[in-house]
């Protein structure tokens, strides 16, 4: 999708009724339509089943009446229209089903934007997918069909599309269908699947999540993570430094040493969020392998760092910012001294702390 397509789009959702499981309609098949399109000068079109999305580019850009630059299209959508209905194409009404020619455009599911180089769900189909995954977990108190799995398991696989990151908890799922001899077998739902729910709803109550279209840029900012159990966590970014100490009473509810490191990791995806990084793949050097493969697969056995991965996921996916954690070993670590205490030059400190989530603040301290 270049940048000169900004304005240029398309009739989307101008089904044709009555098309056949052959394709035809009325004796013209689909593909002729397209290349009927393509003779009055549509030549990029999008088709699946009976959706159409149309697209236009601009003539050169001239100087209107008010000696103001514009643009200039050789076609719109009546004039589509005119060469169509002779015919008998049944369009459905756009009022009903498609739109004019405009820079964002519905299509297989997604809603596509051209000016800001997006993909996202609408509202109505994300909240729409996000009951249908509530609806699942309330299966979970009694057996599930393979028939329910494969159904969760093919919505949550089209929307990886947008959720990329979802993508690591798709195994489970496939693996439990994978145990069901036939259609009418039934199962109870394992707890890893559960937890990967978990994520997806999450991450689906997010009204605001999109994936950015923007290639990303292999970077290095130089973060650091550690954490300690005999003093609390130390992150490094660039020249910077922060720390925050550990809560007595902190090690409840599966929190542990991995639980620590998990967090380690999540401060400095805060940080760099709130540094303004954003279409990127980013390096972040720890000493937890724990930590990097249950980030790797995007899920944990423990509990409590599966809430962090899920919060993790809320700040990168917005952001089109991909973690990859790079090990480094404890001697070489550079953020393992401030975990430990040893803190650096004050000049050098964070001089504004981090907006912890809620969850954080019975357990963490900035120092």
């Amino acid at each position: 999708m270049a940048s000169m397509w900004r304005d240029e789009i398309y009739i989307d959702h101008c089904a044709m009724e009555g098309l056949s499981s052959s394709g035809n309609i009325q004796g013209l098949p689909a593909d002729a339509l397209v290349a009927l399109l393509s003779w009055h000068g549509v030549d990029k079109v999008l088709k699946w089943v009976d959706d159409f999305c149309l697209f236009r580019t601009p003539t050169p850009i001239v100087l209107d009446e008010m000696s103001g630059l514009s643009r200039h299209y050789s076609m719109d959508i009546e004039s589509i229209l005119a060469f169509t209905s002779p015919l008998g194409v049944p369009w459905h009404p756009i009022t009903e089903k498609g739109q004019v020619f405009t820079s964002t455009v519905p299509y297989v599911g997604f809603l596509w934007d051209l000016d800001r180089h997006t993909v996202s769900l609408s509202t109505k189909k994300r909240l729409k997918y996000l009951d249908k995954v509530l609806a699942f977990q309330t299966l979970t108190t009694s057996k599930v069909s393979r028939k329910h799995c494969m159904s969760i398991h093919g919505t949550l696989q089209h929307i990886t599309f947008v959720y990329k990151q979802g993508r690591s908890s798709l195994p489970p799922l496939s693996a439990f269908i994978s145990k069901f001899p036939n259609d009418f077998a039934l199962h109870h739902v394992p707890k890893s699947i559960l937890e990967c729910l978990k994520w997806w709803i999450a991450v689906l109550q997010n009204p605001s999540t999109l994936r950015s279209l923007v290639p990303q840029t292999v970077i290095d900012p130089h973060v650091w993570v550690d954490a300690s159990t005999d003093w609390g966590i130390g992150v490094i970014l660039g020249q910077l430094w922060a720390t925050w100490r550990l809560i007595p009473g902190w090690r409840t509810d599966g929190r542990d040493i991995g639980w620590a490191e998990s967090i380690a990791l999540e401060l400095a995806v805060i940080w760099l969020v709130r540094e303004g990084f954003s279409d990127c793949n980013i390096s972040i050097h720890g000493d937890n392998m724990g930590v990097i493969g249950a980030h790797i697969k995007g899920r944990s056995h423990n509990a409590a760092c599966n809430e962090s991965i899920r919060r993790i996921a809320s700040l990168i996916i917005p952001n089109n910012i991909i973690i990859s954690p790079v090990y480094t070993p404890s001697a070489s670590n550079k953020a393992d001294p401030i975990s430990h205490g040893i803190l650096g030059p004050l000049s050098l400190q964070l001089p504004v702390p981090l907006q912890l989530p809620d969850e954080l603040v019975p357990y963490i301290i900035y120092v």
